[in-house]
């Protein structure tokens, strides 16, 4: 099982506290919960696309207190008895505005796999599925930068999200992509990439062959 896990709540905490080991309890707790219901050796999606500035843990401008509170949460969890986890360190793709990555890594002894949230999505406008592409792979903190900083750190890969994108909220999508879908599953099947999370929650959906026809049969024969 890999599992999504929440630094903070919606209120009332922040990373700064975290760090000193304040909500030490809670991840003990909830280590002790995994062990006994047979999950202790899940993938544990630590704090994703803290890069954003959409979740609680939104790291921007906290680079030491996010990387301090991670490895306190790490600590903690793995000091449970019978706990055997891996923890996903996950940004989100791009320049988010909060400098370099790598200042936000908690370092090789608390991270077990890599991962970059991936959509077929950009803001304003959409140049096209080819150009797009090589967007996605030169960008700043894009696929190029994963697969170097992945091989620089000797970490597994991975896509906890990937999928069609969406439009809304000045946000554009290249819809129906079977281009993406084909260039997606070439990359993953080129790289160390231990898991790859279709997500359709909000975004296109596929398997969808009423709305992305070309998409989900780019799916099913890319991945067959």
């Amino acid at each position: 099982m890999i599992w999504g896990v929440p630094m903070l709540p919606n209120s009332g905490a922040s990373l700064a506290v975290g760090a000193t080991g304040a909500y030490d309890s809670y991840f003990q707790a909830l280590a002790s919960a995994f062990v006994s219901g047979g999950q202790g050796a899940s993938i544990i999606r630590l704090g994703w696309e803290f890069n954003g500035s959409w979740f609680p843990w939104a790291a921007g401008g906290q680079a030491t207190a996010f990387v301090q509170y991670w490895r306190q949460i790490v600590t903690t969890m793995q000091s449970v008895s019978g706990a055997n986890f891996q923890f996903e360190w996950n940004p989100t793709r791009g320049d988010m505005g909060v400098g370099n990555l790598a200042n936000y890594y908690p370092g090789n002894a608390y991270v077990s796999i890599i991962g970059l949230d991936v959509y077929d999505l950009e803001w304003g406008s959409y140049p096209g599925p080819q150009a797009e592409w090589q967007h996605m792979l030169t960008q700043s903190y894009g696929l190029d930068w994963l697969a170097s900083f992945g091989a620089s750190q000797g970490k597994p890969l991975a896509f906890p999200e990937w999928g069609l994108g969406w439009n809304s909220g000045g946000m554009v999508s290249g819809g129906d992509n079977a281009y993406f879908v084909e260039q997606m599953a070439n990359w993953i099947d080129t790289h160390n990439v231990v898991n790859a999370i279709l997500w359709d929650y909000g975004s296109g959906a596929i398997p969808n062959s009423a709305g992305y026809p070309n998409a989900t049969a780019a799916l099913a024969t890319s991945f067959s």
